[in-house]
């Protein structure tokens, strides 16, 4: 029997896949740029962490009504990372993206 991937040509199967490309691809990049060893005992607390914020703030989000598009979701992910690698004391290099008060506050809230 030969196995086809039969979700592949679904758009909303396509935009998932291309939503968790672009996190990984955030996580690499990340991590690259500030330096981090993939062996450090610290990054998959930071990793674990970073979900679970991110878990957190989007479900704050959803409380709040606040409607995140999909580049707004993928900050909030980015600025979760920041801040998960930060906490277990992983060297984050500054990112250039313009401060938005309302996904800082989520973190924020989040990390409580």
């Amino acid at each position: 029997m030969e196995d086809k991937d039969v979700f592949g040509h679904d758009p909303n199967v396509q935009r998932t896949r291309n939503y968790f490309s672009r996190m990984e691809a955030m996580d690499s990049k990340l991590i690259e740029l500030s330096g981090i060893s993939l062996f450090d005992p610290r990054l998959r607390d930071g990793r674990e962490l970073r979900f679970k914020l991110f878990e957190t703030a989007c479900s704050l989000a959803a409380r709040k009504r606040y409607r995140l598009d999909e580049d707004e979701m993928l900050e909030l992910f980015g600025l979760c990372q920041e801040t998960a690698f930060r906490t277990y004391g992983l060297p984050v290099s500054s990112s250039d993206r313009p401060e938005k008060p309302e996904l800082n506050s989520l973190i924020q809230e989040a990390m409580k």
